[in-house]
């Protein structure tokens, strides 16, 4: 691993943004130096699942949740491969990238494992052939056995839930109210909370479909009940927290470099800074802390946090 990433995680971690000259000038290192480590073409990405099964685990069960998260760019119009999307949070299309991402969760320790761009005009790739691809590599690639597979209505496309069921996982998802089952759209059958029905959501498998809180879930075993569906769904949300984290706390939007190459660099060195914290988390001297309180100890207390980086950052990552 370049030393570099050093320096980089004490930006993420412990400074208020990430500009080569913001590190210069806060933790003396050298402008040059951050530079070169944003288009240095070492796999940071090809670093996480490893580093996730060394720290937590094989990974057992849990669950895996795809979603996607817009990171934008609006103050600038010169990055490459970036390009004009829509953003929910924003509600308005602003200049940026967009993330097809795959995370797993147990509950209690939720791990970003891999994630593609979406570039529909550059490579014809649709956010569902991306989400394809992230799930034939968490079972091929690193022969993972979830307990689920959650995601919103966006992604319940028929290719998808297909090869869901084809690998013998469980899903659950939102449908949207006008989705065609036993020949007429769900709003029409199920008319107040706590309706299901079961029927062909598919040409390939049977569903069950319920109603609640105005919301259509649907998974593929037809024998849970309500309350296990809803519940099981609850946790899809533990992504929306990676986002955020990701965006509120460690400078995901705020790389300046321009090449598509640096952009990947940073999302990888934000990705693995968040990782680093929840391994902390586990920690007994951490006990009861949240990724945000440990994220507040290191900045405030800048040697302990330098202490800490250097651990993980040197004396493991590097093993």
């Amino acid at each position: 691993m370049p030393a570099p990433i050093f320096a980089y995680l004490r930006g993420l971690l412990q400074g208020h943004n990430v500009t080569a000259t913001f590190l210069q000038r806060e933790f003396g290192y050298s402008h040059d130096v951050i530079t070169r480590f944003l288009v240095n073409s070492f796999d940071l990405k090809g670093l996480i699942f490893p580093l996730a099964y060394r720290w937590f685990g094989l990974l057992h069960g849990g669950c895996l949740i795809l979603d996607d998260t817009v990171i934008p760019k609006i103050y600038g119009k010169k990055f490459s491969q970036a390009r004009y999307i829509y953003s929910s949070c924003l509600n308005r299309c602003v200049f940026g990238y967009q993330v097809v991402t795959l995370a797993w969760t147990n509950g209690m320790v939720t791990i970003p494992l891999s994630w593609r761009y979406y570039q529909k005009s550059l490579d014809g790739k649709t956010k569902i052939v991306l989400a394809q691809e992230l799930l034939k590599e968490a079972r091929d690639k690193w022969r993972l056995k979830p307990s689920a597979v959650l995601f919103d209505s966006w992604y319940a496309a028929e290719k998808l839930l297909n090869q869901i069921h084809s690998y013998g996982w469980l899903f659950v998802t939102q449908i949207k109210n006008n989705r065609v089952v036993n020949a007429c759209p769900v709003r029409d059958d199920l008319l107040k909370d706590g309706d299901y029905l079961v029927g062909p959501l598919t040409s390939q498998l049977m569903a069950l479909v319920l109603r609640n809180e105005n919301k259509y879930f649907v998974t593929n075993r037809p024998l849970m009940t309500n309350e296990q569906v809803v519940q099981l769904y609850s946790y899809r949300w533990k992504i929306e927290e990676i986002f955020r984290f990701l965006k509120n706390q460690l400078h995901l939007e705020q790389c300046q470099a321009r090449t598509f190459t640096a952009q990947q660099k940073h999302l990888e060195s934000c990705v693995l800074a968040y990782i680093i914290l929840e391994k902390e988390r586990q920690q007994p001297c951490s006990k009861n802390k949240t990724l945000y309180q440990i994220k507040t100890d290191w900045m405030l207390d800048r040697r302990k946090g330098y202490h800490r980086i250097n651990y993980y950052a040197v004396k493991v990552l590097s093993a």
